[in-house]
């Protein structure tokens, strides 16, 4: 079963980890660390610092960067009592997270968790560095612990190639798969939006669906925006990008997939990826007319 698999792994990284019912949380001097799970296995990575309704709009900023230079993790402020609460009344404390996620299928295997588990603390000392350059007074001044994971590269079945995404696409009914070799992407839209499969990295699957703005937008709401749409969803990251004097709007999903993927998971991440982006695209997008 998954919470004592993941348990395993966490402990044989030299942690101590915390099993409840339906999480499994790990302590850090800069960071808490919690796995939850339904369809996809989560890795939420929480800030020690404090924050305020008075930090939200810096660290927003600094969170559409971060995704900017880089796919994972999602980053996100949220809060406790709720976030319009603590922005609009200025009461209670803000969190800054971030998440990593895998699609479970049928079962996660070991190796597919120790790569998670790997990605998770990545994210985490990502999360870490962005905070504490913004706010270098509230960072614990302790050395992070040391992990001891064992990576293990995909199966020759296991990995994420053309072929199988292809095939993917064609059991879905696509005739003809468009595929560019010189990206190495899919490109393809979905209810006008265009959407591209990237497949030029072995540890990361990238979906991704990219619009330009039709009108002139405010930076401090179209971020706002990003981050509660960030919140709501399961899966995928939006940002705003800033192309010479255009605004685009960018949602992405990246799975990791160094230890690879069954059928079943490879559908799973294809499928919620391509939803996930278009409906994020859409939401904010909505918003904002």
């Amino acid at each position: 079963m998954l919470p004592a698999t993941l348990t395993t792994v966490l402990t044989s990284a030299g942690l101590e980890p915390q099993v409840g019912f339906d999480a499994v949380v790990v302590e850090s001097a800069h960071f808490t660390l919690t796995f939850t799970w339904d369809e996809w296995l989560r890795a939420t990575a929480t800030w020690v610092g404090e924050l305020s309704a008075a930090d939200y709009v810096r660290s927003i900023v600094a969170i559409n960067s971060a995704h900017q230079a880089r796919l994972t993790p999602k980053m996100v402020l949220d809060a406790p009592v709720g976030l319009s609460k603590v922005l609009k009344a200025d009461e209670g404390a803000l969190e800054a997270s971030a998440i990593n996620s895998l699609p479970i299928g049928e079962e996660l295997s070991e190796s597919q968790l120790s790569g998670f588990v790997a990605a998770a603390f990545d994210g985490a000392i990502d999360l870490t560095r962005e905070f504490h350059a913004l706010y270098p007074e509230r960072s614990p001044r302790e050395r992070g612990a040391m992990l001891n994971i064992k990576l293990v590269d995909a199966t020759p079945q296991s990995q994420v190639t053309l072929v199988r995404v292809a095939n993917w696409f064609m059991d879905q009914g696509v005739e003809e798969v468009p595929y560019d070799a010189a990206s190495s992407r899919i490109s393809f839209e979905l209810g006008d939006i265009p959407v591209d499969v990237v497949l030029d990295d072995p540890e990361l699957l990238k979906i991704q669906a990219v619009v330009q703005a039709d009108r002139a937008v405010e930076a401090t709401e179209v971020l706002h925006l990003c981050n509660r749409a960030n919140l709501d969803s399961d899966h995928s990251t939006i940002f705003m990008q800033a192309d010479g004097d255009d605004v685009n709007f960018v949602a992405t999903v990246a799975v990791p997939i160094r230890a690879g993927l069954d059928d079943i998971q490879l559908s799973q991440a294809l499928h919620d990826g391509v939803v996930g982006v278009v409906g994020q695209i859409q939401a904010v997008v909505n918003q904002l007319h």
